[in-house]
């Protein structure tokens, strides 16, 4: 009897193990981190965990990279 349901069982096995991993995958994507947490590992945990620590220590940073982007498109158009 069990091995007529072993086929099921792997299957039921793999979908408990991989759903909750997709979907914190496809849940990240969804997310917009500012410019030095989207490059840094570290950054991004403290971002996600604490994002008002996160500001006060590297928010002038990114604001001063966004100004610097902007300029840098004007300048090329």
């Amino acid at each position: 009897m069990f091995e007529e349901y072993k086929l099921i069982i792997v299957i039921i096995f793999v979908a408990v193990m991989f759903i909750p991993v997709t979907w914190q995958a496809l849940q990240r994507r969804k997310l917009n981190p500012p410019p030095m947490a989207s490059n840094d590992r570290k950054l991004f945990r403290l971002w996600r965990s604490d994002p008002q620590s996160y500001e006060r220590q590297y928010g002038e940073m990114d604001r001063k990279y966004i100004e610097a982007q902007k300029q840098k498109n004007q300048n090329t158009d």
